[in-house]
């Protein structure tokens, strides 16, 4: 009598599983709705001089194209960088009743993301020559997310296509006779470096790093060698097994493929310096046994830009690892990185 009650139980649980989670698609599918994710009240239109009022436009005019700066990975940035807002989600506030067409709401991950965050990455004015040659037509820079807010406002104010909205947004018109604007951006930077990359996992030029596997220090910058086509680098975190997945050319559209590099795209494994080597191996999905990989102080770099598939995770397991001596160590003996106090590692990932 029991096995059956048990089974009934069990139909019952399933049931109310399926339902919970039908009820959560319904409602999911409505999380891009302004009403559905402001963390400020519902407002009744936009106040005078808000960033939403300058980009209201009248009866049925097609909405701006505005990219708004710095760009901020959807949905939920561990933090929120700008003093300016209140929530996570209060990009969403600058939308006006007359709709507008934008860059901030891309999934993270995704491959719009891949490619706003990678020029995120690389400076503000990167990200305005990427939003111009994307065809947007406005540049909404948050003055609070910035370094040096005051001083772009008032060099906004010298500039008579320039507006300073009310809640804090500088708004120009992105063309080619702004380019020396556009060039003074170059030396504006972020509050917080390298936001979208840590708010959300890193990526670069369509290889996406599993979430909290990878770390960069605290104070420490992304790229290590900057150019048309810098290298990045990014730490695993020392837990024996690190995973990574590559997009398929096919995934992404061909503007976003040709912009990443993904056909020449390099990817290598770094020793941390402080070991004198690491027996790590590449494991692909349904196959066995891996694929051995050795660092060592004579050869601290190895490439696997061909031995990782794309469209499947890939994981690199940590099978031994030798200490400043050549002596045999444990996982949790891993030394820190170069430039911080607490976090260790076996190795890195360096990618172009």
């Amino acid at each position: 009598m029991t096995r059956p009650q048990s089974k009934e139980y069990g139909l019952v649980f399933f049931g109310l599983l399926a339902l919970w989670i039908g009820i959560e698609l319904v409602y999911s599918s409505g999380w891009l709705s302004i009403r559905a994710i402001l963390q400020a009240p519902i407002r009744t239109g936009p106040n005078a001089n808000s960033i939403a009022s300058l980009l209201q436009r009248p009866g049925r005019a097609a909405p701006p194209r505005v990219w708004f700066a710095p760009y901020t990975s959807f949905p939920e940035p561990y933090r929120i960088e700008s003093p300016w807002r209140s929530g996570v989600y209060d990009t969403f506030l600058a939308f006006p009743p007359s709709g507008v067409a934008s860059n901030y709401g891309a999934m993270k991950l995704g491959p719009a993301d891949l490619l706003f965050t990678q020029a995120s990455s690389q400076g503000l004015a990167q990200e305005a020559r990427l939003a111009m040659d994307l065809g947007y037509q406005l540049f909404a820079l948050d003055l609070g997310a910035i370094n040096q807010g005051a001083r772009i406002a008032a060099l906004c104010k010298t500039v008579p296509t320039c507006q300073v909205s009310s809640d804090g947004y500088a708004l120009l018109p992105l063309d080619r006779s702004h380019g020396a604007w556009i060039g003074r951006l170059g030396a504006v930077d972020r509050r917080y470096p390298d936001f979208p990359q840590r708010a959300a996992g890193f990526r670069w030029a369509g290889v996406v790093l599993q979430p909290d596997q990878w770390f960069v220090p605290a104070g420490s910058d992304l790229l290590i060698e900057p150019g048309p086509r810098p290298i990045v680098r990014v730490w695993a975190r020392a837990l024996g097994r690190n995973a990574l997945y590559v997009y398929r050319d096919g995934d992404l559209s061909v503007p976003v493929a040709s912009r990443l590099h993904t056909r020449q795209r390099r990817i290598w494994l770094a020793l941390v310096p402080a070991l004198a080597g690491a027996d790590l191996c590449l494991q692909l999905p349904g196959k066995a046994p891996c694929t051995p990989i050795r660092l060592a102080r004579n050869q601290p770099r190895a490439e696997i830009s061909a031995l990782v598939p794309l469209g499947q995770v890939t994981t690199i397991i940590t099978r031994a690892l030798y200490g400043p001596r050549g002596e045999a160590i444990q996982l949790h003996q891993s030394p820190l990185v170069p430039g911080s106090s607490q976090d260790q590692a076996v190795f890195g990932i360096e990618i172009r």
